[in-house]
Formats: C-alpha cells, sequence, structure tokens
C-alpha cells in the first residue's frame, strides 16, 4: 500500500497537475497583489485609462492563443516522435505569428474608428507586448510533455519581478508607460525564457510552416477559439462599451470594483474544474447518480459562496476603502449587480457545465451561452447609454441572467424529448 501510495505521489500526473496549479495561482493571484496600490497611485482616470488598453489587448490575446493551449497539449501528449513534435511546434508558432500580425492591424484600425486619447493608444502600444509574448508561449508544450515545473519558475519569477519594479518605480499618476511596460514584462520574459528552454532540451528549432498546415491548424482550434471569444465578451464587454461611450474615470472605477466578484470567481473556477470529471464518471454510469452527485457537492458550495457574497455586499464600503481608495468609494453600490452576476455565474456553471457538458449535450450550453452572449451585447448598448456605469454594471447581471433562462429552455426542451 504505501509502495502504490509512492508511485502516486511520484507520478508525472500528479506532478504536472501540482505545478499547472501552481502556475494558475501565480498568473491570478500575483497581480492582484498590486492593485490596491495602483489604483491609488495612479488615480481613478489613469487607471482607466490603463484598463480600456487592457480590455483590447486581452480579447487580441484570446484571438492569438486561439485554443492551442488545450489543442497543442493534447497533440504533444500523443506525439509519438520528436519529427511530430516539431511540426507541432512549428504549425502553432507559425498561426499564432500570422494572428499577431492580425491583430496588430485590428488594433490601429480600432485606434481610426473609435479615436482613443493618445495615451490610450500608446497604452495598447506596449501592452501588445503581451501579444508578441503570447505568441510564443509555449505552456501547452510543458503540459504535453508533463513537465511543467521549468515553466512554472520562470512565470513565477517574472511575476514577482514585475511586482517588485511595480513598486519601486510606479510613483505617479504620470507613470502608467512604465506600468504598461511591467505589466507586459512577465508574458514576454518567459516566453522568450520557454523558447530557449524548449530548444535546448527538447530541441526543437522553429521553421514557418506552409499555408496549409496553419490552415489546418486553425480549423482543428476553432471550435475552442469561439468558446474563449464568447467568454470573453461575458467578462469584459462592459469595459468596452464605457471605453467608448463613457469617461477614463468611469472605466478605473469599474475595472476596479470589478475586482471584487472576479476574486470570487478566482476561488470558485478550481472548486467547479475539480467537481466537473467526478460528475461526468456519475453521468456515465447512469442520469440518475449524475444528478444526485450534482445536488450532493453543488449545493453546499453554491450556499457557502452565497454566504461570502452576502457578507460583501453589506460591507462592501469598508471593502471598496480598503482595496481601492476613497475615490471610489462614490460608486460602491455597483458591487451589488455585479455580485447578483457572480451568484447567477455559479448557477449558469452548475446548469451549463455541471449538467449539460457532463451530460455530453455541449450542443445545448453553446447554443445557450451564444444567446447569453448576444444579450449581454444589447443589454450593454442600451443600458450604459441611458445610466452609465450603473447601466454596465446592471447589464452584466441581466446577460448573466438571460444565459440561465437559456439553459433552463434548453434543459427543459430536452427533457421533453
Amino acid at each position: 500500500m504505501q509502495n502504490r501510495l509512492s508511485h502516486i505521489l511520484n507520478s508525472k500526473i500528479i506532478k504536472n497537475s501540482f505545478w499547472l496549479t501552481i502556475l494558475q495561482c501565480v498568473n491570478t493571484i500575483v497581480p492582484m497583489l498590486t492593485i490596491p496600490y495602483i489604483t491609488r497611485v495612479l488615480g481613478t482616470s489613469e487607471y482607466g485609462n490603463f484598463s480600456t488598453a487592457l480590455n483590447w489587448i486581452i480579447y487580441f490575446q484570446v484571438i492569438v492563443e486561439y485554443g492551442f493551449g488545450l489543442t497543442g497539449a493534447k497533440k504533444t501528449a500523443v506525439a509519438n516522435d520528436h519529427s511530430q513534435v516539431q511540426r507541432i511546434y512549428n504549425n502553432i508558432i507559425s498561426s499564432r505569428i500570422l494572428l499577431l500580425i492580425f491583430t496588430f492591424i485590428i488594433l490601429n484600425m480600432i485606434q481610426i474608428i473609435f479615436k482613443f486619447t493618445l495615451k490610450i493608444y500608446i497604452c495598447m502600444l506596449l501592452l501588445f507586448l503581451m501579444i508578441i509574448g503570447t505568441s510564443i508561449q509555449l505552456t501547452w508544450l510543458f503540459q504535453g510533455k508533463q513537465d511543467m515545473k521549468f515553466i512554472t519558475f520562470v512565470n513565477t519569477f517574472s511575476r514577482i519581478v514585475s511586482v517588485i519594479f511595480t513598486f519601486l518605480f510606479v510613483k505617479r499618476a504620470s507613470d502608467i508607460y512604465i506600468y504598461c511596460i511591467f505589466y507586459s514584462f512577465t508574458i514576454l520574459l518567459s516566453s522568450l525564457v520557454s523558447i530557449f528552454i524548449a530548444h535546448k532540451k527538447y530541441r526543437l528549432k522553429f521553421d514557418f510552416s506552409s499555408i496549409g498546415n496553419i490552415k489546418n491548424e486553425l480549423h482543428e482550434g476553432k471550435y475552442l477559439f469561439f468558446s474563449s471569444a464568447m467568454s470573453k465578451i461575458f467578462s469584459g464587454f462592459g469595459v468596452t462599451i464605457l471605453g467608448i461611450f463613457s469617461t477614463s474615470s468611469m472605466v478605473g472605477i469599474y475595472s476596479a470594483i470589478y475586482k471584487i466578484p472576479y476574486i470570487l470567481t478566482m476561488f470558485f473556477s478550481p472548486i467547479s474544474q475539480s467537481f466537473f470529471p467526478f460528475i461526468s464518471k456519475e453521468f456515465s454510469d447512469s442520469y440518475t447518480n449524475g444528478i444526485k452527485k450534482i445536488k450532493q457537492v453543488c449545493v453546499p458550495v453554491f450556499c457557502l459562496f452565497v454566504f461570502f457574497s452576502i457578507c460583501i455586499i453589506l460591507f462592501r464600503k469598508i471593502l471598496i476603502f480598503i482595496l481601492f481608495g476613497e475615490e471610489y468609494l462614490e460608486y460602491s453600490i455597483i458591487v451589488i449587480p455585479m455580485i447578483c452576476q457572480f451568484i447567477f455565474a455559479m448557477i449558469n456553471n452548475f446548469l451549463g457545465v455541471q449538467y449539460l457538458v457532463a451530460n455530453n449535450q455541449q450542443s445545448l450550453y453553446s447554443k445557450a451561452f451564444f444567446v447569453g452572449c448576444l444579450g449581454i451585447v444589447i443589454s450593454n448598448l442600451i443600458l450604459c447609454s441611458f445610466f452609465g456605469i450603473y447601466g454596465v454594471s446592471v447589464a452584466s447581471f441581466v446577460g448573466e441572467f438571460i444565459l440561465t433562462l437559456s439553459l433552463v429552455y434548453e434543459i427543459r426542451r430536452d427533457l421533453k424529448l
């Protein structure tokens, strides 16, 4: 028994999962350490300029990533020899370089269309270093090789250096460009080092792939890309609309306060991910077992997070003052619809992912998700024009509620068939 336990703990799967978990924690938690400092130093207006630029850059990041994080890891894991890994390596990086060029063109077209201030445009150009880093990012390779230790160390080091530099050199609102450089530094540095490690350890050398191979690679990743793109619309469309139709200060306030429900999401996501394989297994045994497992594990978690949500609403002013400063207190009420959005997002996870997807009904979930995305786009456009930042905060909740209704409709229709 002891030998078996030792074998399990030393297995590559366990080690890889451990390092992947550490990497996700570092990527999520470490950047949050600077938020209370940055929101005060930059102020609402400059933090709004930064948030507007970053929001667009994250759209481009979704495009350049294009779902290769999963497809690349899967292909690498089953590759039989070095030549296959080399081909995957070339195809993915070549595809991302083309997408990188495409997004840079789109960035400049967006600037021409919406005529953002020069400051926001410069911020976007500096933050575009993130997209360059993303185009050569090799997390998928190390994950597929079940060798996450090196990339985790590199990423952790670059994140910590970025945070230290931020505290040392960003001292006033005029340092916004310096902050953009440090923010981009993490991905670019870790990607360059990962290229070096891949060359030394796996003897991989980049050679641009043929257009045919690139087209095939893009075709295989398109479904994951659409899913990621719709998720980004759900999470970031409020900032997009405010950035176009409102002031930088409103964008800064909204972006800062939105970090509160984001922290809840950060803790909820790994829990929901850990539920999924077990619930899927129960559904594969029988429908009744799957439903029973959902009730067994999801209800207690839902109640726990609702309790935390109520506490946040009750103590929102104290929380916002501690996290962001006095400038943000006037709009503390917008945290209420944001928290309500998070509560319905949990419900949608239970209905969509834990029920439909785990029960092999991905197509129904995709249809409902598309309706929800339409809802959040339309509600943001309407409510922002009438109520500004208050309308956008409510629109996020409205979009999530529409998704709930769509999921319930799809589930009920499926049960009747």
